[in-house]
């Protein structure tokens, strides 16, 4: 029988609390309960898997305060989250994640919801609702999971329908910056085989930021999640379970919170790179005043070129200025159908799965508002057609995307505003489709084994878009000022690094075998088969010349043509072997002991696209990367089962890593060797009925090995007999070896032309690299710690108050492999509480909860623009202090 008899009817799996931890349960027990887990892809408790765990079911997740995959780094050990300056985010445990800006960049972590794998999840954006369990599973996890991860899995289970009777509820709150929440499920029981249950959830709230020039507030929700979830038993031995969800977000939440910088007053940098302040580049550093300033355009320019002149940055990282508000648009519709059949010692199982989502977010480049800015007044005299199309009213066009991405030059203008803005788009689709098949044994004696294959087809495309005043000028007054030609326009006039086409078809086959070697001994043996081939088309957009003739492209105003770019196709595949050999042993009936040894491997990609003939330097493509992953671990039960006590030490030897940096105007991923070492510690501990306690104690120790390379921030690396220059064609940085005054002498200003100086036999480089080896990695905090108390006060009408307080701090870390000071990341930490009375009969309940109660702005992660945009820094931080109340009822 594939169901069990558990009052429930759900699917084995994982939790980690014990009753008395749960908020709503109506009994009080002073023993943990036992969990039971499929981490590997049967059913066993977790104190006797041996594989590091961190899991919860629903109750847990709302007692913890746990309302998204954001929030796991509050409770899982060596878990951290960050939000990504585009459309991805980082989901990193143990120092492993996603630190690539790639639209081929697979992820470090795996993330699965009811074992399908996604490569494009919309878990960060939504909040949790009717969940079975959330967990994660630190390490390689090369064998049984998805496409392989090399940091580890996250997998969320949704609650699925039961035959058991009909029930449901419902929960709504409301909290400060207007926050309201509705959420709730009903579970219907059709046939004595077929049951259907209906979730959903609505929030809406404010934004947590203030936008000072318009009095709006940004980083808003506006979000809808509807699910519908099938359960079916032909026979006794036959489980079928389909969801369907969908989930629409139309907001104004920001990809970044805040632009960071200390003013650089030469102008060659943008931002100095000693430390962060409320301030923006010096706008002679950025491309778009470059182009559209007197040192391009003479007399029609209407930037000049050394002019420091630049907008108000409030000293508050929850104020902004801006005269547009964010947008931020998102949906997902996704399938998951798990069928699993019983054939005598045999169950066959197949997991297929289809994701199609969309997501798009535009906003202010660098959150400032430019005073205002008059039109040159020789333009109507030497450019009349130009003048009198896009500028009769005296006011700036910028861009608006459009197929053709032609911009203002095609007659696609989002916006006309009295001074030079600039603003920034990142959109992607992706549809996928996977399918797994399993069988395993469940034999009496010694040996049982597991066998499956896997198949995956990805098809995504993607874009991001800075659009800015200065470009559109530029395109249409360039034709005009240089080459006589007036109506015409340069496109595009905006960046656009476009993927128009990447796909991943991969495959794999894998397995494990169990062989018991005494009654407390097992050997576990497991293998996988991958081959991964991808695919991808892509193309750079920015003022583009001709392929074939070399010439500006050049189209008439309003003509919105396509563009004839150099798109690079290409293709390559990698077939690879991973897997892991595990011994662990039972010591005592309440002690597991285990030591594993895996082989985890992440597929490598194409950089996004770039002009070689600019920028001959790059490589065009990254390489995989391998890990060997030793861990030792036991799990212990105490105490008379009040106490669990877990522990694990890791130590990782990685081959060619995947980093990232921004290097003129584009995302280049390089690959490094490193080595990474731990340990974890996880308790939970039940002394008497009433009182719960929980910690989690993690140490993280990264290194760089055997890798170089130069720093934008610092592309002298310190020295003194070199001299930086900016590039006056794309706003680069290059270096010429030679000492400044040597230079000053034979070519004065630093703003020059660096492919011209190395025609003229100058020695010329991107950068010096720097010795990286040591260095800590980004986002990688050395120690961690959580620590959770509840008491649970019982009355004498069997109503019940339950009190939480949770605490977490986290180290400091460095957001780039470089560690500069400028770079690290202060350790933060936070404070939530929560106050839950449930009623006596358990029905109805009132919850109270708060937030970052000291209201901090701790800094999480930060990201470093390229020197044509100044080589400013985007930084993100943790929520602000929120509050509220939460009433539900259960049926």
């Amino acid at each position: 029988m594939i169901v069990s008899d558990r009052p429930s009817g759900r699917p084995l799996w994982l939790a980690t609390l014990v009753a008395s931890a749960l908020p709503f349960s109506t009994a009080v027990q002073a023993q943990l309960e036992e969990v039971i887990v499929t981490a590997q892809k049967r059913a066993e408790s977790v104190q006797d898997v041996p594989i590091a765990i961190t899991a919860f079911d629903e109750n847990a997740l709302r007692s913890k305060q746990i309302n998204g995959f954001a929030d796991m780094r509050f409770t899982a050990p060596n878990v951290t989250f960050n939000k990504g300056n585009f459309t991805g985010n980082n989901f990193q445990i143990r120092g492993v994640g996603t630190n690539l800006v790639a639209a081929s960049a697979d992820a470090g972590v795996g993330v699965h919801v009811n074992e399908v794998p996604l490569i494009s999840p919309r878990l960060f954006e939504t909040e949790y609702y009717d969940i079975e369990q959330v967990s994660v599973l630190r390490g390689p996890q090369g064998t049984l999971y998805g496409r392989n991860s090399t940091g580890g899995a996250a997998n969320m289970v949704t609650r699925p329908a039961s035959l058991d009777g009909w029930e449901g509820n419902v929960e709504a709150q409301y909290g400060n910056y207007d926050h309201t929440k509705l959420s709730g499920a009903v579970n219907l029981p059709v046939t004595d085989s077929l049951a259907l249950r209906l979730a959903g959830l609505w929030l809406d709230r404010e934004g947590y930021t203030d936008n000072v020039f318009n009095g709006s507030d940004v980083d808003g929700r506006d979000q809808v999640s509807l699910r519908a979830s099938l359960r079916w038993l032909p026979t006794d031995s036959t489980q079928v379970d389909l969801m369907l969800s969908w989930f629409d977000e139309d907001s104004t939440r920001t990809r970044s919170q805040k632009t960071l910088c200390h003013n650089d007053p030469s102008g060659v940098m943008g931002c100095l790179p000693d430390r962060l302040d409320f301030d923006v580049p010096n706008p002679s550093s950025q491309l778009s005043n470059i182009l559209a300033s007197n040192a391009l355009l003479g007399p029609l320019g209407a930037f000049t070129l050394g002019s420091n002149i630049r907008g108000e940055v409030p000293r508050d990282l929850r104020k902004v200025a801006s005269e547009r508000s964010p947008v931020y648009r998102a949906d997902e519709t996704l399938l998951t159908l798990n069928i699993a059949q019983e054939l005598g010692d045999y169950t066959v199982s197949f997991v297929g799965g289809y994701q199609d989502t969309t997501v798009l977010s535009q906003m202010d480049y660098q959150w400032t508002v430019a005073g205002a800015f008059p039109i040159p007044a020789l333009l109507p005299v030497v450019a009349p057609t130009a003048a009198a199309t896009l500028y009769a009213d005296g006011l700036w066009p910028i861009s608006a995307p459009s197929r053709n991405a032609t911009g203002s030059v095609g007659g696609h203008i989002d916006s006309f505003s009295p001074g030079l803005e600039a603003y920034d788009q990142s959109n992607q689709s992706s549809e996928q489709v996977s399918a797994e098949l399993r069988l395993q044994s469940d034999f009496d004696g010694q040996l049982n084994f597991l066998i499956g294959g896997f198949w995956m087809d990805v098809d995504l495309d993607n874009q991001y878009w800075v659009f800015s005043s200065g470009f559109d000028y530029f395109a249409s007054v360039f034709p005009a000022a240089a080459l006589g030609l007036d109506g015409q326009g340069w496109v595009g006039p905006q960046f656009n690094n476009e993927t128009g086409e990447y796909g991943i078809r991969s495959q794999a086959v894998f397995g494990e075998v169990y062989y018991a070697l005494t009654d407390t001994l097992k050997l576990t043996l497991g293998a996988r088969y991958t081959r991964d081939k991808k695919t991808i088309e892509d193309r750079q957009i920015l003022f583009n010349n001709d392929p074939a003739t070399g010439a500006p492209v050049l189209q008439p105003l309003g003509a919105d043509l396509p563009i004839p770019t150099a798109t690079r196709r290409e293709s390559n595949d990698w077939q690879e072997a991973t897997g892991r050999i595990v011994l662990d042993w039972s010591v005592t009936a309440d002690t597991l002991a285990y030591v594993s040894l895996s082989r985890g491997y992440k597929g490598g990609g194409f950089n996004p696209p770039f002009d070689p003939v600019q920028f001959p330097s790059q490589e065009p493509n990254f390489e995989p990367e391998f890990v060997d992953a030793l861990e030792f671990g036991t799990k212990n039960t105490l105490l008379d089962n009040t106490l669990q006590a877990n522990f694990s030490a890791f130590l990782y030897d990685y081959t060619d890593m995947q980093v990232s940096k921004i290097v003129n105007r584009t995302s280049f991923n390089e690959n490094t060797d490193a080595q990474i070492w731990g340990g974890e510690a996880e308790f939970v501990f039940a002394p008497s009925a009433s009182w719960v306690l929980n910690a989690n104690l993690a140490y993280l120790n990264t290194e760089v090995k055997d890798f170089e390379s130069f720093d934008t921030r610092d592309p002298t690396a310190g020295r003194s007999d070199v001299t930086l220059l900016k590039d006056l064609t794309n706003a680069s940085n290059c270096v010429a070896l030679l000492a400044p005054d040597v230079y000053a002498a034979q070519f004065g200003s630093p703003f020059t032309r660096c492919s011209a100086l190395a025609a003229a036999g100058v020695p010329i480089t991107d950068g010096i690299a720097q010795n990286l080896d040591g260095n800590h990695l980004q986002n990688a905090p050395e120690w961690s710690l959580s620590v959770g108390a509840q008491y649970n006060l019982a009355f004498a009408d069997s109503s019940s108050l339950a009190l939480r307080i949770d605490y977490y701090w986290q180290d400091a870390m460095y957001a780039r492999l470089f560690n500069r000071p400028i770079d690290r990341i202060d350790a933060w930490d936070v404070w939530n509480a929560q106050a839950t009375y449930t009623a006596a009969d358990g029905q109805w309940y009132a919850r109270a909860y708060i937030k970052n109660i000291t209201d901090d702005d701790h800094l999480v992660a930060m990201y470093v623009t390229d020197p044509s945009s100044g080589l400013f820094t985007n930084v993100f931080s943790i929520e602000p202090r929120t509050f509220g109340l939460a009433l539900g009822y259960n049926f």
